[in-house]
């Protein structure tokens, strides 16, 4: 009699084979052929974990605030991630081939997931270790954290219609250490919801990883002639996200002054302009944008007509910023006279034309996701400066 041999190991064995082939393929766009990408930011991650930890900067940082930080952070550039337009085509390329949805799926968001945890997550948790110096328990939940906060944003990206819901359920284990106060009930409950988000990942499709941007949106009405200004309000429309960094800058704005209260206005208000220069997503228009830079840079006399208005854009975004900062501060502590908006127009102007020089002269090349570009280390540069500035600025206010 003839012994039955089970196809289903088989079977399992080789969709995690296809799994771990779709994984291959995606993580060596984002990595690099030889991984030297995950190398390098580990190797950035323990430098800046010793000089921090030689240097003896000690913050006393609550559980609660480091798990906060550690998630919030992590899902939000995971979400981003997954928005990338870079990813998408990578995707579009493999649902030419045959493919399984469920390998498809997983494959991917662990590509992604990777890539978020590595790059991203692990250089800030080296600073908060060095800082903060939290326990073993403590940094192994953090982890812990971000690894949920990683997959509960990739199941909501995928199941897009319930995402107020498992938004919900995503907070609860954050929810219940706050009022518990217990990190083991913390970690459980991630541990389950980690099963419940793989499982509802398992039935979701690998199509709506490839979401495209909706094409019924309203027609701009083109004029008679060209105008740049036109097309940076078209590109805002478009990218709803650089309207909610600004308001996210406002907001800041507001906020500055109940934090510097009780500091003299000369010295702390050019530091806040200095500050509010830091907006990312309106600084790296064309390294976002390959294709414009290429026609920007070949076509004669782009560089005045296209980076004088750039500048004056930038520095107008700048300029209302720094107005917001100095109305609230007029509202919380008075004492604003009209030599600080002098001061607030000569740091906008100088933020734009900086931030315009940055983009022109030393572009963000070879990067994979749109994250590397609002994470890249050149966005401090022109704030570093105008914060150097800022000291000489208050003497003479």
């Amino acid at each position: 009699m003839k012994h039955r041999v089970s196809k289903y190991p088989a079977r399992r064995m080789g969709r995690l084979l296809s799994a771990c082939r779709v994984y291959r393929i995606f993580s060596g766009k984002l990595f690099g052929r030889k991984r030297e990408r995950l190398v390098s930011s580990l190797l950035v991650s323990v430098a800046v974990y010793y000089g921090l930890h030689t240097a003896e900067i000690r913050v006393t940082v609550h559980p609660s605030v480091l798990f906060l930080t550690l998630s919030a952070f992590t899902g939000s550039i995971m979400w981003q991630a997954l928005m990338t337009e870079s990813t998408v085509e990578n995707m579009q390329n493999l649902f030419m081939l045959p493919f399984e949805r469920r390998e498809m799926v997983f494959g991917y968001v662990a590509a992604m997931g990777l890539y978020t945890l590595g790059t991203k997550t692990l250089p800030l948790f080296a600073v908060l270790a060095a800082a903060a110096e939290p326990g073993g328990v403590e940094s192994m939940t953090g982890l812990l954290g971000a690894v949920h906060a990683a997959l509960a944003a990739a199941c909501i990206f995928a199941l897009s219609g319930y995402a107020f819901l498992l938004g919900l359920f995503a907070c609860l284990p954050l929810a219940a250490f706050l009022f518990s106060r217990n990190m083991a009930v913390y970690a459980a409950l991630m541990l389950v919801e980690a099963g419940v988000l793989t499982e509802l990942l398992n039935r979701a499709d690998a199509y709506v990883f490839c979401r495209q941007k909706s094409l019924k949106r309203k027609a701009f009405k083109g004029g008679k002639g060209h105008s740049v200004w036109r097309y940076f309000g078209r590109y805002l429309m478009s990218h709803r996200n650089y309207l909610l960094n600004s308001a996210g800058l406002c907001g800041a704005a507001c906020l500055l002054p109940c934090i510097f209260r009780g500091m003299k206005a000369e010295m702390v208000l050019p530091l806040g302009f200095a500050m509010l220069t830091f907006h990312t997503p309106l600084c790296i228009l064309l390294s976002c944008d390959p294709f414009l830079e290429q026609a920007v840079r070949a076509l004669p006399g782009q560089k005045r007509a296209f980076c004088v208005p750039y500048a004056l854009f930038l520095s107008a975004v700048f300029l209302v910023t720094d107005i917001v900062f100095l109305c609230s501060w007029e509202m919380q502590n008075g004492s604003i006279r009209a030599v600080f908006f002098a001061a607030a127009f000569c740091f906008a102007l100088a933020g734009g034309a900086a931030s315009v020089l940055m983009e022109w002269y030393f572009p963000i090349r070879n990067w994979k996701t749109e994250s590397d570009l609002w994470h890249h280390p050149r966005k401090y540069v022109v704030p570093g400066i105008l914060l150097m500035l800022a000291g000489a600025a208050g003497n003479l206010l």
